[in-house]
């Protein structure tokens, strides 16, 4: 079924690229004033009704997406500074104080809205200083956002804490779309994304990432996005990079290295970091060692000393910790940690920078969630004994890496949620 998004904003483009794929960008012209009287959860969701509506009118087959953001300070609307001037003047109304972001969506078929949702999220600065105000007001950033600001942007470092959706707040409810579409029967996206959806996909969990990081109250920067491409052509390694995405992660020796290979040949690999994920076995330490910039699955002293052998510049190491003792699982059990931490720690040319885990399959989020408090403790306490070099908390992929994030994850292992899921020839079915 056609999906057609009635909005020109690139961030709601970049979200909803991720739940369905094609669609196509169909900007509703209607009258964004405030009625008289008209409180703001109810203009916000008559302009998503309206947007929809006069855009399903035009298409009554397609599925159209109405949708509408905006910042309320005191019942008052905040909505997009005219200028500088009127983005400076709503910065200083929010310094030092929560607001509220509200983001409608509606989906019409027909020329009716079929479902609607709104998104409620409070949002709390920091206080601001005038010339920080200033400075931020003078960029291109604020001009296109409600209120005058972008938390995953360079306003990630106003924000103290976020109670709610993010993608909300970023303008567009990530799950609360995606169910409504599937309800109406919209396809998700298949494997073999076109390089354009795959930029796209990327640019909205970057955003994403940085902004879970600042609603925890850590810098925008603080966690990093591994994209992981495994099963994938290398093409679809390529278009990640061409997107801006600068850490990629595999799960195999070789198809790492065809990969690096083809993202060279491409101009575009010289300042790219390639992670090793997958289990490596010591046979294959030697192609390891000069392909990869991060091993994060290191739990034998067998495999280290092998890297350590041919390691080229100072390979960075993360230790796997089996926090949960699944024996289907690989790592090292928490209480053996230190001693191989160690271990490695005087090989070398290797640089034991953390410690990384994988979440429970199937575990409920409350679970997993103890899964990674459990990680970042064992690291903290590593610290504590002088491993003061385990700075990373490698954990979180894209089923459950919003409780990794809140857990204190600094990289996060992302692949399905960007390049999409693989074909089936890929898995082996």
């Amino acid at each position: 079924m056609q999906v057609i998004l009635a909005s020109a904003s690139p961030r709601r483009r970049e979200i909803l690229a991720r739940i369905a794929w094609p669609f196509e960008v169909r900007p509703a012209d209607v009258d964004e004033s405030q009625h008289a009287g008209e409180d703001p959860e109810a203009y916000v969701q008559r302009l998503a009704g309206e947007k929809a509506v006069v855009a399903s009118r035009k298409t009554p087959d397609a599925l159209v997406i109405g949708a509408d953001t905006s910042v309320v300070v005191d019942g008052r609307v905040l909505g997009k500074p005219a200028d500088a001037a009127d983005a400076a003047r709503m910065l200083a109304d929010l310094s030092g104080r929560a607001h509220r972001v509200l983001s409608a969506v509606a989906v019409a078929r027909g020329g009716h809205v079929r479902r609607s949702f709104l998104g409620r999220s409070d949002v709390k600065f920091r206080k601001l200083a005038d010339a920080e105000i200033a400075a931020y007001a003078a960029s291109e950033e604020p001009l296109d956002k409600a209120g005058a600001y972008s938390i995953q942007g360079g306003a990630g470092t106003f924000v103290r804490a976020v109670e709610g959706s993010v993608t909300c707040v970023i303008g567009l409810p990530l799950e609360e779309t995606a169910a409504m579409l599937e309800e109406l029967g919209a396809a998700s996206p298949l494997a073999e994304l076109p390089d354009e959806a795959i930029a796209l996909r990327w640019r909205s969990v970057a955003a994403e990432v940085a902004a879970r990081a600042v609603a925890c109250g850590r810098p925008a920067g603080s966690v990093q996005l591994v994209t992981v491409t495994k099963g994938h052509p290398a093409r679809v390694a390529s278009a990640v990079v061409a997107a801006g995405g600068r850490e990629l992660g595999e799960n195999y020796v070789q198809e790492a290295r065809d990969k690096r290979e083809f993202v060279g040949r491409a101009g575009a690999g010289e300042d790219v970091r390639w992670h090793l994920i997958g289990n490596l076995q010591r046979n294959k330490a030697k192609l390891a060692a000069g392909l990869f910039d991060v091993v994060h699955t290191i739990d034998r002293f067998e495999v280290a000393a092998a890297l350590a052998k041919d390691a080229v510049a100072p390979l960075q190491l993360l230790v796997q910790v089996n926090v949960d003792r699944d024996p289907a699982k690989a790592g090292v059990a928490p209480e053996a940690a230190a001693e191989l931490v160690g271990r490695v720690r005087a090989l070398p040319d290797l640089e034991v920078v953390g410690l990384m885990t994988v979440g429970r399959a199937g575990a409920s989020p409350e679970g997993v969630r103890a899964t990674f408090a459990a990680l970042r403790e064992l690291r903290d306490a590593l610290r504590e004994k002088g491993h003061e070099s385990l700075r990373e908390l490698s954990m979180g992929m894209s089923g459950d890496y919003h409780a990794a994030i809140e857990e204190g994850a600094t990289l996060v292992r992302l692949g399905t949620a960007i390049v999409g899921p693989r074909s089936r020839a890929a898995r082996g079915g």
